[in-house]
């Protein structure tokens, strides 16, 4: 398993052991570098399945597209060299981009930033090999867990800045925990070879009803603000100027405006057929991120 020591990797990892399996973790955090295809090689020798969860999430590091393209197109070259009996990638739901209604596993790739094009260009990849061996995409809506990302959207929101727009589109998301018994549900299971499956929690959330449930369970004072959408636009642009400049990381960029303002709700019919069901509602996945981050905190451990 590559990514292994993430977030998700390390749920997985326990949930798959605990269900008897024998995982081999594959992580930078352990020196296992998936750009190095001598040692993806020796590393996947009498793997029966690999499960592909590494990633450079970073929209402005300059090895995005050697780590999410260059770095699958490696872990592929290896599986197919130690005839793996699957080969599982996580993508994104982003690769959809901005569309219309709700989206299914049918809809077009229209990916906007240059993460989603990465993760689009690197699921291509994954699919081409159908011939070699079975491949498996898992799509997950936005994932919802003890992470840094979530540590900073629960930041600002305690801070009671304003919402950008009105918040009246739709936020899918997926917590942890659920998209690992999704991922788990899949391995070396003949009926999802071949196929992608959109992941996600079956009750979709309005972007406002998220932050309104933040704000709820940490206790924000006061009504929540909103400024119009051309306000926000125009505070990222120069924010992210002021970010270039001084080379430090801001919170608010253009894309991340884009990416706020997207509408975002799938159909999880198909993976629901296969036999899963997310088992954490929205409320409930934010309480437990909340008190996990709280406990983290305590231990200085926070994962991306």
């Amino acid at each position: 398993m590559t990514g292994s020591s993430g977030l998700i990797g390390k749920e997985l990892v326990r949930l798959l052991e605990m269900k008897g399996h024998q995982v081999i973790g594959y992580s930078r955090s352990n020196g296992k570098d998936i750009l190095n295809k001598s040692q993806l090689g020796q590393e996947m020798n009498d793997c029966e399945i690999v499960v592909h969860l590494a990633a450079e999430l970073d929209e402005g590091s300059k090895r995005l597209f050697e780590i999410n393209v260059e770095g699958t197109r490696n872990v592929l070259e290896a599986a197919a060299k130690n005839r793996v009996e699957q080969f599982v990638f996580i993508s994104t739901t982003g690769v959809l981009g901005d569309f219309k209604g709700v989206a299914d596993e049918s809809f077009p790739y229209n990916p906007a930033t240059e993460y989603e094009k990465s993760k689009a260009e690197a699921e291509k990849l994954v699919l081409s090999y159908q011939e070699v061996f079975p491949v498996t995409v898992i799509r997950p809506a936005i994932v919802i867990g003890p992470n840094d990302y979530w540590k900073k959207i629960i930041g600002v929101v305690r801070k009671n800045l304003p919402l950008i727009g009105d918040g009246k589109n739709y936020w899918q998301t997926v917590y942890y925990r659920d998209l690992c018994v999704a991922i788990a549900g899949v391995l070396g299971n003949e009926e999802s070879f071949g196929e992608i499956y959109i992941v996600a929690e079956q009750n979709p959330k309005k972007l406002r009803e998220l932050v309104e449930i933040i704000r709820k369970e940490t206790g924000t004072k006061g009504k929540l603000a909103t400024v119009p959408v051309f306000v926000g636009r125009i505070g990222s642009f120069f924010l992210d100027i002021f970010s270039k400049i001084s080379e430090k990381k801001s919170i608010l960029n253009p894309s991340h405006v884009e990416r706020l303002l997207r509408n975002r709700i799938y159909s999880t019919k198909k993976i629901n057929a296969l036999g899963w069901r997310s088992a954490t509602s929205t409320e409930q996945a934010i309480r437990e991120t909340i008190k996990e981050l709280a406990e983290k905190k305590s231990s200085g451990k926070l994962q991306k």
